[in-house]
């Protein structure tokens, strides 16, 4: 294949939920421009609008964002605002619950920064008819950059450590994506859930001047705040403790008049929420193989499992699991760094067949 950033994503994402679901038949939606008119906003639309409608699927999972969360940021040129986009999306995330699909959707991998800002943004949607996947991280011992780390528990995953000053000061750190929508409110499912609204966050990260800046004395910061909470989920999303990947395609490299092309395989470690959320698809897959209707929308059924003597989710609540500016939050079902946090996938399949 092309050595094109969106065929090595949408690749990635077909292989996770292909190993996730070994048996099952994955079907890849894509939007291509016939002139190189569309938008990206448009083109992202219409994939989702093509495969909610032939309606084959009863899982979708997506990696792609378009800067649906920032009017600053959204889309030069586009025809419609950043809320009539919101809105349309809703539409047809709604339409897909109503036919029974679950629809998955990457946090990000930049913590609560989509883009370089002083401000909260999310690349990708926050729609209230979808399941947002943040990324947590998995015990290790490792030496990293020179420093022996011992991290003996899963945490929400935000890393600093394997950063280096210059990539930080960018805004090239790791962390999942997680905190606040400013365009969607509170859904019914997700109010009265313990910890939903509230927020616990340490100010790690400052930025000024264009770049972002290691704070010496971070502030602990506590609060309430309204919109929709994001993640609802997460899974192991660190490359400290990621998946091997092989690639290999061809490098286009445009040199003067000429496009010269160049070879590629490479194995790497790598991780993200482009490998959780996939992920989550394929075991939507083998749950829906089990079941004698499909599991459909996730999240008002998880936010009530999520309260119930049985949960099916594992408690990621300590002020030391941070996304890189929110934590957990200690006696709390739910915090803004991994949401309900990982599962327990045969308990969350018994409670699905109920």
């Amino acid at each position: 294949m092309g050595f094109n950033d969106g065929q090595v994503e949408a690749s990635l994402d077909v292989e996770q939920a292909g190993e996730t679901a070994p048996g099952a038949k994955i079907d890849v939606y894509t939007a291509i421009s016939e002139n190189e008119t569309e938008k990206m906003d448009q083109l992202y639309y219409n994939a989702f609008a093509n495969a909610i409608s032939a309606n084959r699927d009863k899982q979708l999972s997506t990696s792609f964002g378009s800067d649906m969360e920032d009017a600053k940021l959204f889309s030069s040129g586009a025809s419609e605002t950043v809320q009539q986009l919101n809105q349309a999306f809703n539409i047809i995330f709604r339409q897909a619950a109503a036919q029974g699909i679950s629809v998955f959707a990457a946090s990000g991998d930049t913590g609560i920064w989509g883009e370089p800002a002083s401000y909260e943004n999310h690349p990708f949607s926050t729609s209230p008819y979808i399941t947002v996947v943040g990324g947590t991280t998995l015990p290790y011992q490792y030496n990293i950059r020179g420093k022996d780390v011992n991290q003996p528990n899963e945490t929400a995953w935000g890393d600093m450590i394997s950063m280096g000053t210059k990539d930080i000061a960018g805004g090239h750190f790791a962390a999942g994506g997680g905190g606040f929508s400013e365009l969607n409110t509170t859904p019914p499912y997700q109010l009265g859930v313990p910890g939903v609204n509230t927020f616990r966050a340490i100010s790690l990260l400052k930025y000024q001047k264009g770049k972002y800046v290691v704070q010496k004395n971070p502030k602990v910061i506590t609060g309430t705040k309204t919109g929709r909470n994001l993640p609802d989920v997460s899974g192991n999303a660190d490359k400290t403790t990621g998946y091997a990947v092989y690639a290999s395609g061809v490098q286009v490299m445009p040199v003067g008049n000429q496009v010269l092309t160049h070879p590629i395989k490479f194995w790497q470690v790598s991780g993200g929420t482009s490998f959780t959320t996939p992920q989550m698809a394929g075991a939507n897959a083998v749950m829906n193989s089990g079941l004698s209707q499909p599991v459909g929308f996730w999240n008002p059924q998880i936010y009530k499992f999520a309260q119930q003597p049985n949960s099916p989710f594992t408690v990621l609540d300590s002020v030391d699991s941070t996304n890189l500016y929110y934590t957990g939050q200690p006696g709390k079902l739910y915090n803004q760094a991994s949401g309900l946090r990982t599962i327990n996938f045969d308990k969350l399949m018994t409670l699905f067949k109920q």
